[in-house]
């Protein structure tokens, strides 16, 4: 299976050590079939995150990406994004958060669905997403 992987899901299971993370990630991880994608924007959002002062946690987190395949975020998946983004806005689901990391969802989100990948997240805004996904497609919006 194909996964796209949401940063606050490696976040939540790797430094909060959030038991619902860390079951969702784990199988995953010791499966060898499974391949995971990631962007350049979770490997940015998840790493900065690490505290100086924790290295070998920087480093373990690193190796750990070592392991997945990084996307192209293309125009088309921006625009898919801001399409999304703009038709949420028209019907009043909102995400938690600043603006800005609200965008990125978005992003991470039209990203998993651009390469037809399972997006994995630990938040409600995926699922958010996820349910008005299909109603947003046939809107034609």
């Amino acid at each position: 299976m194909n996964y796209f992987i949401d940063t606050n899901l490696i976040i939540d299971a790797f430094d909060k050590k959030k038991p619902e993370a860390i079951s969702k990630l784990a199988p995953i991880l010791e499966d060898e079939d499974s391949e995971i994608f990631v962007n350049r924007l979770v490997y940015l959002e998840t790493l900065r995150t690490v505290k100086l002062s924790h290295r070998k946690d920087f480093d373990a987190l690193k190796e750990i990406f070592d392991g997945f395949t990084f996307l192209d975020i293309n125009p088309y998946i921006y625009e898919q994004a801001i399409g999304l983004s703009r038709y949420c806005q028209s019907k009043g689901v909102t995400l938690k958060g600043q603006d800005t990391c609200a965008a990125i969802d978005f992003l991470h989100f039209a990203t998993a669905k651009h390469y037809g990948l399972e997006l994995l997240a630990n938040d409600r805004d995926m699922e958010k997403l996820t349910d008005i996904y299909p109603d947003w497609l046939a809107s034609g919006a």
